[in-house]
């Protein structure tokens, strides 16, 4: 069996550094570990995780609380693309990922149980606001906690700049001359859809553009049907005077809205303008293809595993309790010029 002792010889280091380096400790160089890491590689040496967590009183281990609104789990190409990124993180630093569920072998047990039992050394939090009571325990608790979802007093929060993104939609219609902008709302109970909605008055308001009700439809949850049910909703309220442009705060619900406009006769860019929200990859081959709104879910996941382990590791958090991701118009065919 390959021991440390063999790795530092190839290595041409003491066990002390090869321990160090796959423990994550600080002091080992770049250049010695991608040594230690080549040698390991090369002897085919597996480390064994218990004597680690014996050795150094840490499990390393991180748990994922995902509950998230849209009813398509996990597959969802948004939550799927941060949860992707910050297990990649998390596991360069060395440290595995689990999904939490109210589950322990055949009994049902509290999401903190959960959590005590397998000894986790902190929590991603990917669950709206409805689940709030759920997690309450584990937000309770010494676990540390960082959401990329909802905002928690006190708990480490990072997510995209919906203020950013809603203005960068709107700004570009206002360009294109488009005047009378409607807004088909997420649910105002989750923090995407409440931030973009008042985004969208603050930017009214900026404009001296009046704010028309008949052009404002708030969905009743996140998923794809909604937008038919909204655009029916919005072309009743507003038939005597339609808007020109619709900013809607999510691709999905962005889809079935554009086929119901369609379907009443309406020609997309020609008769009604329409961005979204989010660029999925199914976005760019709407018809037409959606101009919508990038959230950087790379960075989103990645900053989100360096702050949970800078937490366990007791180090500051250099930008701050709340970080913000940029977001980025991408144009695509749906918008044009009034």
């Amino acid at each position: 069996m390959v021991t440390i002792y063999d790795i530092a010889r190839v290595a041409g280091c003491s066990p002390a550094t090869v321990s160090k380096a796959f423990n994550n400790y600080s002091g080992v160089n770049t250049a010695t570990y991608n040594k230690i890491m080549e040698a390991a590689e090369s002897l085919g040496y597996t480390p064994n995780t218990s004597a680690r967590a014996l050795a150094t009183k840490k499990t390393w281990l991180l748990g994922v609380l995902f509950s998230e609104d849209e009813g398509t789990g996990i597959t969802h190409p948004h939550f799927s693309e941060i949860l992707q990124n910050f297990q990649y993180r998390a596991g360069e630093r060395g440290y595995d990922v689990l999904f939490l569920n109210k589950r322990l072998g055949n009994k049902e047990a509290s999401y903190l149980k959960h959590c005590k039992y397998r000894g986790l050394e902190g929590v991603l939090l990917a669950v709206g606001s409805r689940y709030n009571s759920e997690i309450q325990c584990v937000l309770s608790s010494d676990i540390k906690c960082v959401s990329v979802e909802d905002i928690y007093p006190g708990k480490p929060t990072i997510i995209s700049d919906y203020h950013m993104g809603t203005m960068q939609a709107l700004e570009y219609l206002y360009f294109l001359g488009h005047r009378k902008i409607a807004h088909i709302a997420c649910p105002l109970g989750s923090v995407a859809g409440r931030e973009r909605y008042y985004a969208y008055l603050d930017f009214l308001n900026s404009k001296g553009l009046e704010v028309n009700h008949k052009y404002i439809v708030e969905t009743s949850e996140y998923a794809p049907e909604e937008g038919s049910k909204a655009t029916a909703r919005l072309l009743q309220q507003s038939w005597d005077d339609l808007p020109t442009a619709v900013f809607i705060g999510y691709d999905d619900i962005a889809f079935s809205a554009m086929a119901t406009f369609q379907s009443q006769g309406f020609r997309i860019p020609e008769d009604i303008s329409i961005v979204g929200f989010d660029n999925t990859k199914l976005s760019g081959f709407a018809s037409p293809a959606l101009t919508t709104i990038d959230q950087n879910r790379v960075t989103i996941g990645q900053s989100a595993a360096d702050t949970l382990i800078r937490l366990i590791e007791d180090k500051s958090l250099d930008e701050g309790i709340e970080i913000r991701v940029p977001t980025k118009l991408i144009v695509r065919n749906s918008c044009t010029r009034v």
